[in-house]
């Protein structure tokens, strides 16, 4: 008989003891849940700071990796142990505001889910917000082999208000790591209709503005916005925007609502990037709802070799024919360094400090 999530948590507290904080620990036998299992069991209120260690044994002994934005990668059930048990006994003043349930995909080998959250500095009775992130695991046999959190650390790498009088330790510059591209990910065909949609809206008469849905299924606009012919067709994703209810999150820029507003800021600063492409790190998941997508964006130089700019995870929701939340997560820090500042120029980035003020002060940054 398969233990139940309730069952595996109410043992666990009762049998870790002094083991939660053993660094030497290794577990290798998966805890006997699935995927859907696992995350009740993680979410249970029972574990508290144990779920940290609960999270660390889940952890395959090899194969594994747990990435963060500010430590970087990890392999290894052993390694990520070494590194997240310790790392979060020190930040215990942090919390992790859910943003949304979490959702499991089927992604064919064992699920995958997506949490959306805000980081929170909790010191005396200050609530101090940070950053918003992303939390994408992959579950297979029992075990979690990929787990990325992935948020701006900007926020970060600013001191501390004064007010506070506390003094924060420097952090480790932004991690290197050699992601591998997901060669196996192709693009759905786009579906007469989405063809059809997309050549009514291409067309000179076309107004710049759609007052109603395209009459497309959500996953017709899913591939529309991943089809190698429409990906970078700024407008066209605008269009899928609904008119005042849709919502953009970019940690560079900000926050835009509202089809109009949206529009202007993704079409002219999209026009400005240069030469880029993002490779998936990962499949492209869909739910019916909502889409999330791993990727590297690489600048393309002129001799067509590519340098990895920056990781980051794309999550889209739809509702009633509509585009309605899109939120980019990614590193910020990455673009302060020289060698990715002179990648982007030879890209052809012409992007400016006017404009960037201009559209994050649109973003309310």
């Amino acid at each position: 008989m398969r233990i139940s999530p309730d069952q595996l948590v109410q043992q666990y507290v009762a049998d870790i003891g002094d083991d939660a904080m053993n660094l030497d620990r290794l577990v290798t036998e998966p805890c006997g849940l699935d995927a859907a299992g696992m995350i009740e069991a993680l979410l249970d209120p029972r574990l508290g700071q144990l779920g940290i260690t609960f999270m660390a044994d889940s952890m395959a002994v090899d194969g594994s990796i747990y990435f963060d934005a500010i430590f970087g990668a990890y392999y290894g059930q052993a390694a990520v142990r070494a590194w997240l048990v310790p790392a979060m006994a020190e930040i215990a003043f942090i919390e992790f505001v859910p943003l949304a349930e979490p959702l499991l995909f089927d992604d064919g080998e064992g699920g995958t889910s997506l949490d959306e959250w805000f980081m929170v500095a909790v010191i005396g009775d200050d609530r101090i917000p940070l950053s918003r992130g992303v939390s994408v695991r992959r579950y297979r046999d029992g075990w979690i082999t990929w787990a990325c959190d992935v948020y701006d650390t900007g926020p970060f790498r600013q001191p501390p208000p004064p007010e506070l009088a506390i003094e924060a330790a420097p952090l480790p510059s932004w991690p290197r790591v050699e992601w591998i591209t997901d060669q196996s990910v192709v693009p759905a065909p786009l579906s007469t209709a989405a063809r059809e949609w997309v050549a009514s809206r291409r067309t000179p008469e076309s107004p710049r503005a759609a007052a109603e849905p395209s009459g497309l299924s959500h996953a017709d606009l899913v591939a529309i916005t991943n089809h190698h012919d429409t990906a970078t067709d700024f407008d066209l994703f605008s269009d899928m925007c609904h008119p005042t209810d849709s919502v953009y999150i970019d940690p560079l820029f900000g926050e835009f609502r509202g089809q109009a507003a949206i529009r202007t800021w993704i079409t002219d600063v999209m026009a400005k990037v240069g030469d880029f492409a993002h490779e998936a790190l990962g499949p492209l998941l869909f739910d019916g709802t909502t889409s999330v997508q791993e990727w590297k964006q690489m600048a393309i130089q002129p001799d067509g070799t590519r340098v990895m700019v920056m990781r980051g995870t794309s999550v889209r929701k739809f509702a009633d024919g509509w585009l309605v939340y899109a939120a980019d997560y990614f590193d910020t820090a990455p673009l302060g360094d020289a060698e990715i500042v002179a990648a982007s120029h030879a890209a052809g980035s012409t992007i400016t400090g006017a404009d960037m003020a201009k559209h994050r002060a649109a973003g309310g940054l």
